[in-house]
């Protein structure tokens, strides 16, 4: 029997993520921007929504975070405090 590797555990949990959220196809007109890149560094402003960002042709996979003050930020979703605050928000 084998293993899931790092990666594919977090593709799982994100795919979890995403099928609790109910937010699919909808999450990419939800917020206007793609996530090229991501940061793992912890938001300090108040946080007041989330969608899921899945890969696709030029996107990674990401939670974008909106904040207060309608800023977009695009965090890594394997960083615990991402998925802490997901499951305050929901």
């Amino acid at each position: 029997m084998t293993t899931c590797g790092p990666v594919t555990k977090s593709l799982l949990l994100l795919a979890v993520v995403v099928a609790l959220t109910g937010q699919g196809s909808a999450a990419a007109e939800k917020f206007s921007e793609c996530c090229t890149k991501v940061t793992r560094q912890q938001i300090t402003e108040t946080i007041v929504d989330y969608t899921v960002q899945l890969r696709n042709k030029r996107c990674v996979n990401a939670i974008i975070f909106k904040t207060e003050s309608g800023r977009l930020y695009c965090s890594n979703h394997n960083e615990p405090w991402v998925l802490r605050k997901v499951r305050e928000l929901e």
